[in-house]
């Protein structure tokens, strides 16, 4: 009985009005999870598109740093009396200067080859000038920057070398002379090392010009390829420019198969690379590309398994799964953040070293005139000693341990400033980071003749004392390298209430108002094999004890302002 009993309840489930409650079940859950598989796949685009965007920001911004560079030295050369000189008066001598400064110029700068060119396009003197590929005699007038330039002064043009077939960006100005005859110099510049970079660390990034063509780029075997698709005849105009040599300037395999998202678009089965884009000044654009399938197929089961849940206990078990998301979120931003301090300590320090290099010859010199000393006091002490003079040698043992003294005070500076310092940070002397900045480097102030004055140091502030001497070390530096020989560098302290402020005056030739806007960005410099960083970890190390360091415009020479918290 009990089994007819079932058949029959089996049976009773087979009549329509079941049928449909089961089958509009089954379909609202098929639905439920293709709706969340949909919205799991954009959220995947939308949040890996965010975090390309932010990257290729960088990217861009590296790179537009880099080609500023070599735009600033075009731009200063073209006005560089040797230039004009050459295009005047074709000596050998002055051929031969100018060619031994753009060598000297091209190493320093990492750059693959600097020449000038006459108004007929004829090179007449180049860094490559002693070298078997030597640009010396070659004629580059059919070149479009040659063109360009003479006509409007400036241009930019990526192509392949006519002798050298290596690819890179030529950066061309019009230079002039007092009688008329003007020519272009040129800068080319090689992204080797950027390209390798990427490669590295970003995976698929390059450049585009406006055509779409890619130019610079972490995988070589793409470049000269295309984002887009040309038709024959701009691929006829473009070859014809000889800039990309015999590239076909094919439609690269990725975008050709659809494998790349547009912007603003979903994810679909063929998709397999999400893409940002940020434009340069000129037209041409950094782009991005990451692969998006894995990241998709994660995201979709995550989704399924947050339906599933929800379907027996949606209200706790999305609860439970934000929290556990958030904590993964912090758990990571916690990492990056301690990575981030790990990197920042670091290039503290290595400034630091940096910096100690550059004086420990000065502190050297401090260090071996007491030693000097204690040497002559010694043997004066000894013939005192043998000629029964104690009183004077009395006296000259005395000098002796003031001068270790003065030596062990020294050398006990050097140690301090060397060793890693905490990230604390407390009461602060500024009688001490006076101190310690003037015995550091008061060597090198002798040495060039620099007035140092000191003033108002008889407060506390709230910091740690090895990374304020960095500080002052470093912007004391930088007065000694403005100002050469001569000149005077004063430091005075003040306090108004609970904010002290420390003054670093210079009497050199200033900052340029085109240099202050940006003096604070990372590898903005204008020394020869400066870095562009040792301002921005200043700064950064006073805004590490609240403080604030400003450069302001004060008439002549340059004026750095440190704002910190008085010490209670």
């Amino acid at each position: 009985m009990r089994r007819i009993m079932t058949w029959k309840n089996l049976a009773g489930l087979a009549r329509p009005g079941w049928l449909l409650i089961v089958t509009a079940l089954c379909a609202l859950v098929i639905a439920t999870v293709m709706l969340a598989d949909r919205r799991a796949e954009r959220r995947a685009v939308d949040a890996e598109r965010d975090r390309l965007t932010g990257i290729v920001r960088l990217t861009a911004s590296g790179y537009q740093s880099q080609v500023d560079k070599f735009q600033l030295v075009a731009t200063t050369l073209s006005a560089d009396p040797d230039v004009e000189t050459l295009l005047e008066r074709r000596t050998a001598a002055s051929a031969t200067r100018l060619n031994q400064r753009l060598a000297s110029l091209t190493a320093a700068l990492d750059a693959s080859v600097i020449y000038l060119m006459d108004h007929h396009g004829t090179t007449i003197a180049s860094s490559n000038w002693d070298q078997p590929d030597s640009f010396l005699g070659q004629n580059y007038g059919f070149r479009a920057y040659f063109t360009q330039a003479m006509a409007r002064g400036h241009w930019e043009q990526y192509a392949l070398g006519t002798r050298s077939r290596v690819p890179g960006l030529f950066v061309a100005r019009r230079a002039h002379s007092a009688s008329g005859q003007d020519g272009v110099i040129v800068v080319k510049i090689r992204f080797d090392r950027l390209e390798r970079e990427w490669a590295r660390s970003l995976g698929l990034a390059f450049v585009t010009n406006q055509q779409g063509v890619i130019l610079v780029t972490s995988q070589p075997i793409w470049r000269f390829e295309t984002v887009g698709t040309l038709d024959a005849g701009e691929k006829r105009r473009l070859a014809a420019q000889v800039e990309y040599g015999n590239a076909p300037l094919r439609q690269n395999t990725l975008f050709a198969d659809g494998a790349v998202i547009g912007s603003g678009s979903d994810y679909s089965g063929a998709s397999r690379y999400v893409r940002a884009i940020e434009t340069l000044p000129n037209g041409w654009s950094v782009q991005l590309l990451a692969p998006i399938g894995d990241a998709v197929v994660r995201t979709r089961w995550f989704s399924r398994l947050a339906v599933a849940l929800a379907l027996a206990a949606l209200a706790g078990l999305i609860a439970a799964f934000v929290l556990r998301a958030r904590a993964i979120l912090a758990n990571e931003q916690r990492a990056n953040e301690g990575r981030i301090s790990e990197l920042k300590e670091r290039l503290v320090q290595a400034n630091k070293l940096s910096t100690l290099g550059q004086i420990a010859a000065g502190v050297g010199h401090e260090v071996n005139q007491p030693l000097t000393a204690i040497g002559l006091k010694a043997e004066l002490a000894h013939r005192l000693i043998g000629a029964g003079q104690m009183d004077g040698a009395a006296t000259a043992l005395d000098e002796i341990s003031a001068l270790t003294m003065r030596a062990g005070a020294i050398t006990g500076e050097l140690r301090r400033f060397s060793r890693r310092a905490g990230l604390g940070k407390g009461p602060v002397a500024l009688a001490d980071v006076f101190a310690g900045t003037q015995l550091l480097l008061g060597d090198r102030i002798r040495s060039s003749a620099t007035r140092l004055l000191l003033d108002g140091a008889d407060f506390s502030v709230v910091g740690e004392q090895g990374r304020l001497e960095q500080v002052l070390v470093n912007l004391v530096q930088n007065a000694l390298d403005a100002m050469g020989d001569g000149g005077e560098i004063r430091i005075s302290a003040s306090r108004s209430g609970e904010i002290a402020t420390i003054r670093i005056c210079d009497t050199g030739p200033g900052i340029p108002e085109s240099v202050r806007g940006r003096l604070f960005q990372p590898f903005t410099t204008s020394k020869d094999d400066g870095l562009g960083l040792g301002l921005v970890i200043c700064r950064d190390i006073v805004a590490e004890f609240g403080g604030e360091l400003v450069c302001e415009a004060d008439g002549s020479g340059a004026t750095f302002v440190i704002t910190l918290r008085v010490a209670q």
